[in-house]
């Protein structure tokens, strides 16, 4: 199974949803105790149960996140190495919900033209500069490096002063 960004993104918003349960159940298994600090041995059969998977779903939530951002990185990397390159037209833009410091990881709807085979299209998701965030609308020409195989596709740089309607 290929565990591809937006998925293991989901994964990891699914995780931190799922954390809130263990969350609440821990101030649960905490309600009418006397104040004071305690052992873990100490603490009721319920709170011991919610501060495990507590820390459960937050070990699972950074590892999808992180590993979102470094399958998304590593598979930019392989396309720029061993891609072809294209000219190819933004369709749609669309928002991820992630940052990444100053930085949009946004997604883009591409119609590759390839010289020398079919047009197609595909998705990519590109961490972009929230000052570059304007250089890319819908309509504008981009220079890709796609797999012939897979059509997977990533945004290399931009055709200056090409507009389509």
């Amino acid at each position: 199974m290929k565990f591809n960004p937006a998925t293991l993104r989901k994964m990891g918003w699914r995780c931190f949803a799922l954390m809130w349960i263990p969350f609440i159940t821990l101030f649960i298994g905490m309600w009418g105790m006397p104040e004071g600090s305690y052992d873990f041995d100490e603490l009721p059969e319920l709170t011991q149960y919610s501060l495990v998977a507590l820390g459960f779903f937050f070990v699972l939530t950074f590892i999808f996140f992180i590993g979102s951002v470094v399958t998304s990185q590593s598979s930019k990397n392989r396309l720029l190495k061993n891609g072809k390159e294209a000219p190819a037209k933004i369709i749609n833009i669309y928002e991820t919900g992630t940052t990444v410091n100053n930085s949009y990881i946004v997604g883009f709807e591409l119609e590759v033209m390839p010289k020398s085979a079919p047009k197609f299209s595909t998705t990519t998701e590109q961490l972009v500069p929230r000052l570059r965030i304007h250089e890319f609308e819908v309509g504008k020409k981009v220079l890709v490096a796609y797999d012939p195989e897979t059509f997977e596709a990533t945004i290399i740089g931009k055709i200056e002063g090409v507009l389509d309607s």
